[in-house]
């Protein structure tokens, strides 16, 4: 009896064997050993041991005849019974028209134990919570989501599955997203995330974009008088153009005179799926736009200098985001991209630091009217002391009503609005020229370092005009009285405390105090003379020569010229290019209301 019982219970074994077999076979499931250590089984009482083949015991539950059993196998079919849930299909559909009605999303999921539940995970553009939707099972391994159609918006979506078995082992999906179709002029410059929530207003010029994908793409052409105009920037050309269409990524300058601001609107557009999006950038200027309907952050070279927003009163500094229908304008000394992405959080920030004791000092402009953040100077690893890619040029603005530009220590014209230099050396002078609008009389100048700079480091500035020199730049605000529309010359002493004052004095002991004219040498001349004069401050300069009865024989300078001294000669020609004869002649120079004469004698 004893007998018939153990060989029952061997059966059972068997059986329960070749069911887990079965099921593995019924699943597709393919094992493969490389290696099975045989156990020997002895039964004993109700008991018996599986043993490796070196008499370690593996297990002890059960009694029966003395059997033969792979150890690699039980191993392989307790690891096959606690994988996590296969997730065979999940794909959104290429694009979803916004109909007014649900989305049904389909899924397909299998697991040897059982699903317990599956649900879809659901996250709207410019939002971080994530909405649950549990999804009901179908036949075949088949489960279904409901998407109401008030979460089908602008703003666009991706989703993700998450489905649990019966054993607790779950399996997430990667994230998806679709294009979504819009009508009804969904797409609207008046939304909550917009620049421009109540549209652009009369005669102020702006930089926009198109968020989506457009069906119409065509920019009406016209001139300003007969309503608006549009304006885009060729990097390769360095001009500007009237474009004939928009392109996605891309932004546009645009003013209007009509009474009413200019809300735009799209009846037919596409919302993008919600995935990076990557910008090429040419070699120089460009300008780029937001194509998602909601706030984006970017990932960029550290070469690219921007993005720089123009905003109702002029050019801020470096943003972190892309706001949508906003334009924006990049730098790059060479061609690169710029890749936003909807749900990354990034620090894109131009002034990131590498290594220690670099730094930037950010520059910013306020008047009554206007406002400039964009201009930086500053030390940086790898950065040469002339152009690099580090150095930006002043963008190039249809409407400049403020602005600070810089000469790269004297190697180019004024024409930068970013000069940094190698972190080689401790101490430089930066030639800062300031330049508004002529209704613009007052400007208020401020600094932000920012970085590793070294605690000893000491920055001044020098006021040409004013003969004045601030020691407390970083941490006051200066005021600056300009009276004409001349540009206004400042400069910037960085460097060790001991230099900075030494330079700061040195430099403006090295303006001239007054305007003056020298009398010319030699005297009397032939055929050749020359005369020195001074400006103290940036002036519009007139020196002519003049005969004896006061009528103007040769115009030498009429030009904007920067204080100093300089000197100008004549060689006795007059405009009509004809030889003076001999005889008395005066030279003049005007520089506002000064005027100063002095008297010279050509002798052949």
């Amino acid at each position: 009896m004893e007998n018939i019982y153990r060989m029952t219970l061997a059966r059972r074994l068997y059986i329960l064997i070749v069911f887990f077999l079965s099921i593995i076979s019924s699943q597709e499931y393919k094992i493969q050993f490389s290696h099975i250590p045989i156990g020997q089984g002895i039964g004993e009482s109700e008991s018996f041991e599986v043993e490796n083949s070196i008499g370690a015991i593996l297990s002890k539950d059960i009694s029966s005849d003395s059997f033969a059993i792979g150890a690699g196998f039980i191993k392989t079919t307790q690891s096959v019974l606690s994988e996590p849930p296969v997730i065979a299909s999940f794909i959104l559909p290429d694009l979803i028209q916004k109909t007014g009605y649900s989305v049904s999303i389909m899924a397909t999921l299998y697991d040897l134990n059982g699903i317990s539940s599956v649900d879809l995970y659901l996250q709207k553009g410019a939002n971080t919570d994530e909405i649950i939707i549990p999804m009901s099972a179908g036949s075949n391994d088949e489960f279904e989501a409901i998407i109401p159609d008030s979460l089908i918006g602008i703003e666009n979506f991706r989703a993700r599955i998450t489905g649990t078995d019966n054993m607790g082992s779950s399996t997430t999906s990667d994230y998806q997203s679709t294009q979504i179709q819009f009508n009804n002029a969904e797409l609207t410059m008046n939304s909550v995330h917009s620049q421009y929530p109540e549209g652009i207003k009369r005669n102020q010029w702006k930089l926009i974009s198109w968020p989506g994908e457009l069906r119409n793409i065509s920019l009406v052409l016209s001139e300003l008088e007969d309503g608006h105009v549009f304006y885009d920037w060729d990097p390769i050309k360095n001009k500007y153009f009237n474009p004939e269409e928009i392109k996605l990524g891309h932004s546009y300058w645009f003013r209007h005179i009509y009474d009413k601001p200019v809300v735009f609107k799209e009846d037919t557009s596409t919302a993008l799926s919600l995935e990076n999006f990557v910008i090429d950038l040419e070699r120089g200027w460009n300008l780029i736009g937001n194509p998602f309907s909601f706030p984006v952050t970017f990932e960029k070279d550290s070469a690219v200098r921007g993005p720089y927003s123009y905003i109702d009163k002029g050019w801020t500094d470096p943003q972190f985001e892309l706001i949508p229908w906003n334009g924006y304008a990049v730098y790059t000394a060479n061609e690169s991209a710029i890749n936003l992405m909807p749900f990354v959080d990034q620090d894109s920030s131009s002034a990131r630091i590498v290594s220690g004791e670099e730094w930037y000092l950010k520059i910013r402009l306020e008047s009554a009217n206007y406002i400039n953040y964009s201009a930086e100077i500053g030390r940086r690893k790898y950065a040469k002391n002339g152009y690099d890619i580090f150095d930006t040029p002043v963008f190039p603005d249809l409407d400049n009503k403020l602005s600070l530009i810089m000469d790269l220590n004297g190697a180019k014209p004024f024409g930068f609005m970013r000069d940094i230099r190698s972190i080689d050396e401790l101490d430089g002078v930066w030639n800062l020229k300031l330049d508004t609008h002529k209704d613009e009389k007052k400007i208020h100048m401020s600094g932000l370092l920012i970085g590793a700079p070294p605690e000893w480091l000491s920055v001044a500035i020098v006021d040409i005009p004013d003969r004045r020199i601030i020691y407390d730049f970083l941490d006051n605000q200066i005021d600056i009285s300009k009276d004409s529309d001349i540009a206004y010359d400042l400069k910037l002493v960085a460097g060790s405390e001991d230099f900075v004052i030494r330079m700061s004095e040195e430099i403006l002991a090295n303006i001239p105090g007054t305007f003056s004219l020298s009398q010319n040498y030699p005297n009397p001349f032939n055929p050749i003379t020359k005369m020195n004069y001074t400006l103290p401050k940036r002036s519009r300069v007139i020196i002519s020569i003049y005969n004896v009865l006061g009528q103007e024989v040769k115009n030498l300078i009429n030009q904007e010229q920067e204080y100093g001294y300089h000197s100008v000669s004549w060689n006795g020609i007059d405009n009509q290019g004809r030889q003076m004869s001999s005889g008395v002649y005066f030279s003049r120079m005007t520089v506002n209301d000064f005027s100063q004469t002095k008297k010279m004698l050509l002798v052949k």
